[in-house]
């Protein structure tokens, strides 16, 4: 990535299923004034070769972290990751794509990651969308939290220079 890329804001929706598989898509928007990304379209083994560094980086960024679904560790993997642009070669975007599983049973489930504690580079949100008939009980999170829907539907919001304490936790009864 070219020193010149900005980080601008970042986007992860988590679907949560049923049998305890969460598929994850983390989007990251960019400043690119020397349209670094676009230029690497215009060469396959050098977009290729960035994307599968791209990729590494986010698993190993990933390998740090500590998930937790009830008790027991589970490990999230990148399965692959897509580049894209905003109407503008300055405008780049990837799209990261991980999943991982936990042991769901019926009635209340435990989330909880930890990771590096940090000063929030960039605004970012996360939206969970957990099954029907699942009720949000309790988030511990930095940021601000708002749980709607019929409470099986989670947003975290963090701001650019927001402190992030390096744990979150979401608890969730599935019926």
């Amino acid at each position: 990535m070219s020193e010149y890329v900005e980080p601008a804001y970042a986007q992860g929706f988590f679907a949560v299923s049923r049998t305890g598989i969460v598929y994850q898509i983390v989007v990251f928007d960019y400043h690119d004034p020397e349209s670094y990304y676009y230029n690497l379209t215009e060469d396959e083994e050098a977009l290729t070769n960035e994307l599968e560094f791209l990729k590494d980086s986010m698993q190993a960024l990933l390998d740090q972290e500590k998930v937790v679904v009830n008790g027991v560790k589970t490990n999230p993997r990148v399965v692959d990751v897509d580049l894209g642009f905003r109407g503008s070669p300055i405008r780049p975007y990837l799209t990261f794509f991980i999943f991982f599983k936990g042991d769901f049973k019926n009635g209340v489930n435990i989330y909880e990651n930890w990771y590096e504690s940090e000063e929030a580079e960039y605004d970012f949100d996360a939206y969970w969308f957990f099954p029907p008939k699942t009720e949000i009980l309790e988030v511990i999170a930095s940021g601000i939290t708002e749980i709607f829907g019929a409470q099986n539907i989670l947003v975290i919001s963090v701001k650019r220079g927001e402190y992030i304490s390096g744990y979150e936790k979401i608890v969730f009864r599935l019926d």
